[in-house]
């Protein structure tokens, strides 16, 4: 769509100006409520020539005030984490109890930041750092640097939930797309000897989800041993293979539903059998309900972002802008719809 001004019918909000006023204006009306939080400031490389800014009252700062931080600049890391800290203290208060904030960084700050990081959320607060492998380098050196990080902090780690899943992944898609073809021209067994071809064609593209190798009307599928009762005796029945007409071996400790629950799965056609009453009954997986977890590696090439800016301006106004395609991978992990989403520097 054309970049446009409708002001009626947009729920985003553009701030020109200096972040550190414009987040404390935000404290009256969003104070508590930012779900997810996503900065990428200056990374202090020296190649930015970043002008430091801010309202103190110490003499000392007040004479960085306004002047270039070069990669000559003896203070750098000082003026850095100076411009930082009182940003973050904001930030923090913007989050909701439940938000997370996502800091991007590299080997100049990374120490630092974490230090200030730690010291704003508290340590029991961090849940982990990304590594973004963004370039490759193919100049002569000792170890070639290739990624960057992205460190994660919760507000408070106890509001936030156990395990994140998205339900995001080009290869779901994918398996999503051929089972609703397969079936529109298969049935029966003709439709699993379709999928096996196309499986066998395909399965080293597919990544985690190599195993989803069974087709039926529901689509794409793979079998789960979470039939199984884990840690303690669970239920014992019998579950009667539909070839054989025997019963099938059970798990170790039984099945973690009652036969009910069981019963239901098989009426559903819930339930995956092997060739024989040998192998113990499995749940059908489907694609369709397949959900990815963040990792703490993404590899993904960082000129991207200036390829999504070209596309958007003509040109390319912003220093290495990070790619939309990281940020659309990281977000689903942390955030809905109506969820409020906040970049306090602009993306760059």
């Amino acid at each position: 769509d054309d970049l446009h001004f409708q002001p009626e019918k947009g729920q985003h909000q553009i701030i020109e100006g200096d972040n550190l006023v414009a987040l404390k204006a935000m404290l009256p009306k969003y104070a508590g409520k930012v779900k997810c939080i996503y900065i990428d400031p200056p990374y202090n490389t020296g190649k930015e020539e970043w002008v430091y800014s801010d309202k103190v009252n110490s003499p000392l700062i007040r004479e960085w005030i306004n002047k270039v931080v070069s990669k000559d600049d003896l203070t750098k890391h000082d003026k850095w984490l100076c411009m930082m800290a009182p940003r973050v203290k904001l930030l923090h208060e913007l989050l909701a109890e439940s938000g997370v904030i996502f800091i991007s960084c590299d080997d100049n700050e990374v120490q630092h930041l974490t230090m200030l990081i730690d010291e704003i959320f508290q340590r029991e607060n961090h849940l982990g750092n990304i590594i973004w492998k963004n370039a490759t380098d193919n100049n002569p050196t000792n170890i070639a640097t290739e990624h960057e990080y992205i460190l994660c902090y919760a507000k408070n780690k106890d509001f936030i939930d156990s395990e994140w899943k998205s339900p995001v992944s080009d290869a779901k898609d994918q398996l999503i797309k051929i089972g609703t073809e397969l079936n529109e021209q298969y049935s029966g067994e003709e439709l699993q000897a379709a999928y096996t071809v196309w499986f066998r064609e395909n399965k080293q593209f597919l990544g985690k989800l190599d195993r989803y190798k069974y087709i039926d009307q529901g689509g794409v599928y793979t079998g789960s041993q979470s039939v199984h009762n884990p840690g303690k005796e669970g239920y014992r029945y019998d579950i009667i293979h539909p070839v054989t007409q025997k019963p099938c071996k059970q798990p170790l400790m039984g099945y973690r539903f009652p036969e009910s629950t069981m019963q239901e799965l098989l009426d559903n056609g819930k339930i995956l059998f092997g060739d024989n009453e040998d192998k113990i009954v499995e749940l059908k997986v489907y694609a369709k309900d397949y959900v990815d977890k963040l990792p703490s590696w993404i590899e993904l090439d960082g000129r991207l972002g200036a390829y999504d800016l070209r596309e958007l301006f003509g040109k390319v106004p912003l220093k290495n802008p990070k790619p939309v395609q990281l940020i659309e991978h990281i977000l689903p992990f942390v955030t809905k719809s109506d969820d409020i989403i906040l970049d306090s520097f602009a993306g760059s």
